[in-house]
């Protein structure tokens, strides 16, 4: 393997980094025979895709580069791509292996190289153009505001910069190479830049300072010197501190009597610019400036000066919290990272609502008038068509410290059918005064759900709004009924939906109670959390209401029809289930505020440390008691949804999954299904060694096949029961009132052009947040098993669950360097993964466990979990 295979092959993208089966990463849109730039580090090479390869549960292409190497690489090395410069079947005659494999592969390869040379020349030819014009491009496309990100699209920068057919593709790509040759100026998109072909443009104090800093450091200038001198002290005294306050709560205290000057003020907001994600792909423009400032202070031992390294100096000065959140300060968030009390995002949205809600005419409602951008409805639309459920008692089900009640339960026999029973789901009713109209559905779109961290909560909707009226059991505290949509469904005694029924309702009897109050009333157990640093001290404090007899045989009768429904659906798809435990840390009280979000003039230093409890869960542990219940219902409304729109032939996107493929052996899924437990779960670990392919998820407009939740093709799976935490519960919500409205109208508010144009959407989101929470999670967890092995004082008594540690291979190894490989392994007892690093000669098979020790814990803008063998297998 080359130098440069080897780069391509073994550094993944945090994107792109544990990817799970069935992730949309886990699928190519690039086409065999397309041209491509692929860019590593400092490595830049232009190919041709060859073909895919499917490994370790990730996709992975092979290009042939103009040095005749072929390049393993994944699909967020390509930057930009010219689809079929070499013909499909040219490519594919070419093969994938590093060498070719006889003289039909090498005639092939010698074609495409000459395509893929002259496709190179043509591309210089471009960039000298290009060069000739000598056109500045950053103050064209800069925002206004000095302090603002701007943005560029690639064909707008292209004709700025060049005369000469800016459309082209070889000026496209001459053009991408001038912007990316400019990194102090524009910062690719995170995420995707193939599929946006978009640039960040930095704001302009962002470049003024980091030149001043460059500058400083260059000519070892006396305010630079003033700056180190001062930083010694500030860290030798944050380090004291810490150490002596280790088990207190956390605290900031200001340090009065050190001030800092503009210019110490300049060279703190660099570093805090340097510790930004950026895409390993990339020329970093901070790191020289960042490891001639911290090496001239002289008070970190680490080896390289790098993310990890800066973070520390940056808690030790003060400008962070030892337990800052890096994630949500992501800038493709956008999450108001001010605290809520003096958020001026915050205030503006109650202002809104205030507004929107003193807005409401109903003179408008009977002039037809056209709602306006802060109109909520004058009335509710679907006032005269809700059924009343009256006394019906509705049993709201949820964690203790659930902030958005968005569902309830109820029940009612069918006299004269013993064994059936209609099930009641009741989604709160967001669209009964919120229109799609508003500008609080047009940032919720772009929010795209609510964002849970450990941390802190950014809600989806305004939380004036949510609490005050759209929650379920805001109405009930005044008297009022609630307004929901209500997906029921009819169970016969022998388990099968038999009816369905979509409607608008109200109910007037919500009774909330928490999973484990639930759980003890049925006395089915629950949930069980793994506590492997120790159970929490001071328990959730149950929402247990004055339950009648009557309502304990509801609870019952629900968990008896959903369990017969759930076994039923079994026989129709049958499908495996797998997770593997995960960790994650729960907080005593939220939100755990960290540094201010202003430059601070003073200098200050932390105190303490949060309380948190660490915890590990799977989805089999999870899906047990209250909690499956609660998740069969949900899926089943949701089911309703699919096939209430299928019978009104009403457009809707549907969430769908595909069967596994087996890729080498048919056999792998049968062993699978002989392997499962009754409840339809196989080990991780069986499943690691078979050759499966899981299709990504998609949304789709027909009502397609579910294979994890056993839904069949035909039926279908709409999400509709979360509308106050994601905007595409609320597009289904909105398209529902339409259509109890308007049963025979030709056209919907949503068409399949905007649902099918908007799928695309939903999935860029839902990766986006997926990725961001797997990393916070990582980063917690690692910041809490870190500072438990640095504590200085450890008490006798406590729990080490580090001191024995078994893990399993859950990834081939790779080469690391000349003398080590490196195997990806999950530990099941902490629900995190790691990375063993061993000898060359190592070899250990995917699936096996191994005992290891913790060697090294990094925590920067990427938490990294390092462990060594230890013996034994």
């Amino acid at each position: 393997m080359t130098e440069t295979q080897a780069i391509f092959a073994n550094d993944v993208e945090d994107g792109d980094s544990g990817v799970e089966p069935g992730d949309a990463s886990s699928v190519s849109n690039i086409e065999v025979g397309s041209l491509v730039e692929i860019r590593r580090s400092s490595i830049y090479a232009h190919g041709v895709v060859l073909g895919h390869s499917y490994m370790n549960g990730r996709m992975w292409h092979l290009s042939l580069i103009s040095t005749g190497e072929v390049i393993q690489h994944v699909e967020s090395d390509v930057y930009i791509e010219v689809p079929r410069i070499a013909d499909r079947d040219l490519a594919l005659r070419a093969g994938t292996s590093a060498t070719p494999m006889d003289r039909t592969e090498t005639n092939a390869r010698v074609e495409i190289l000459k395509y893929l040379r002259e496709a190179e020349r043509e591309i210089n030819k471009a960039f000298m153009v290009i060069g000739r014009k000598n056109a500045a491009l950053y103050p064209h496309v800069r925002a206004k505001h000095p302090d603002e990100w701007g943005s560029v699209s690639l064909s707008e920068a292209a004709k700025l910069v060049c005369d000469y057919r800016p459309e082209s593709w070889p000026t496209l790509f001459a053009t991408h190479k001038y912007i990316m040759g400019r990194p102090i100026e524009f910062v690719p998109h995170m995420q995707s830049q193939r599929l946006a072909l978009t640039y960040d443009v930095r704001p302009e104090n962002h470049v003024v300072k980091l030149q001043r800093v460059v500058d400083m450091v260059r000519q070892r200038s006396p305010e630079l010197e003033a700056f180190i001198e001062k930083a010694r002290g500030l860290i030798l005294t944050a380090r004291e501190k810490a150490s002596e306050s280790w088990d207190e709560p956390p605290s900031r205290v200001v340090v009065k009597d050190v001030t800092f000057s503009t210019d110490d003020r300049t060279i703190l907001d660099v570093l805090h610019l340097a510790l930004r994600r950026t895409r390993s792909t990339c020329i970093d423009p901070f790191s020289g400036v960042v490891t001639s400032i911290i090496k001239r202070i002289g008070l970190h031992a680490h080896k390289m000066v790098d993310d990890v390294c800066l973070r520390q100096f940056l808690i030790e000065m003060g400008e962070m919290a030892p337990w800052e959140d890096i994630v949500t300060q992501r800038k493709e968030l956008n999450l108001d990272l001010t605290p809520d009390e003096e958020s001026q995002r915050t205030r503006d949205e109650h202002a809104l609502v205030q507004r929107s809600l003193s807005l409401l005419r109903p003179s408008r409602a009977k002039g037809k008038q056209p709602l306006g951008l802060e109109d909520f409805y004058d009335r509710d639309p679907v006032e005269h068509l809700r059924h009343d459920f009256g006394s019906l008692p509705v049993y709201v089900i949820d964690d203790v410290s659930a902030e958005e009640l968005d569902d309830g339960l109820s029940v009612e026999p069918v006299l004269n059918e013993p064994g059936s029973a209609w099930i009641h789901v009741h989604i709160a009713d967001p669209t009964v005064i919120l229109p799609p109209t508003h500008i609080i559905s047009e940032a919720a779109r772009r929010m795209g759900s609510s964002a849970y961290f450990i941390h802190r909560t950014w809600p989806m909707l305004p939380p004036s709004l949510t609490h005050d009226r759209l929650s379920l059991g805001s109405h009930s505290r005044k008297g009022e009924p609630e307004p929901v949509l209500t997906f029921s469904f009819k169970i016969n005694a022998e388990g099968s939906m038999v009816d369905y029924d979509v409607k608008a309702g109200l109910i007037r009897n919500v009774k909330r109670v928490d999973y484990d109050s639930v759980d003890r009333l049925l006395g089915n157990g629950g949930v069980q959390f793994g506590y492997p640093f120790g159970a929490p001290q001071t328990p959730e404090i149950s929402h247990v209401p004055v339950l009648e007899s009557k309502d304990v045989e509801n609870m019952r009768l629900m968990d008896d029809l959903t369990r017969k429904f759930r076994q039923r659906n079994r026989q129709t798809l049958n499908p495996f289930v797998f997770s593997a435990p995960s960790g994650t840390l729960v907080a005593t009280a939220k939100p755990i505020r960290g540094a201010p979000t202003t430059p601070a003039w003073n200098a200050s230093y932390y105190r303490g440390f949060p309380n948190l409890t660490y915890q590990v869960y799977s989805q089999k542990t999870m899906e047990r008691g209250s909690r499956l219940l609660v998740a069969d219902c949900m899926k089943t409304a949701s089911r309703v949804a699919s096939r209430w729109f299928a019978a009104k032939g009403v457009p809707m996107l549907r969430r769908s999954a595909r069967p596994p493929i087996a890729l080498e052996d048919n056999r792998d899924i049968e062993r699978l299904l002989a392997r499962m437990d009754e409840d339809g779960f196989v080990d991780h670990t069986e499943l690691l060694q078979t050759k499966l392919h899981i299709p990504p998820v998609e949304y789709i407009l027909k009502p397609g096949m579910h294979w994890s939740m056993g839904i069949p093709e035909g039926e279908g799976y709409v999400r509709v029961t979360s509308p106050l935490r994601r905007y595409n519960d609320l597009v289904a919500h909105w398209q529902i009132k339409d259509v109890l409205l308007r049963p025979k109208a030709s056209t919907r508010p949503f068409t399949p052009g905007w649902l099918t144009t908007y799928a695309t959407e939903v999935l860029e989101y839902e990766k986006l947040w997926k990725h961001s929470d797997r990393s916070h999670r990582m980063q917690w967890t690692l910041m809490y098993i870190k500072r438990f092995l640095d504590h200085p004082n450890p008490p006798s008594d406590r729990v080490d669950p580090l001191q024995s540690l078994s893990a399993y291979i859950t990834e081939s190894g790779r080469k690391r360097d000349l003398l080590t490989n490196v195997f990806q392994c999950h530990i099941p007892s902490l629900g995190l993964p790691a990375t063993i690093i061993t000898p060359r000669t190592t070899d250990i098979p995917v699936g096996q466990y191994v005992n290891v020790r913790v060697k090294d814990i990094q925590v920067g803008l990427k938490a990294l979990f390092m462990v060594e063998l230890c013996g034994g297998a």
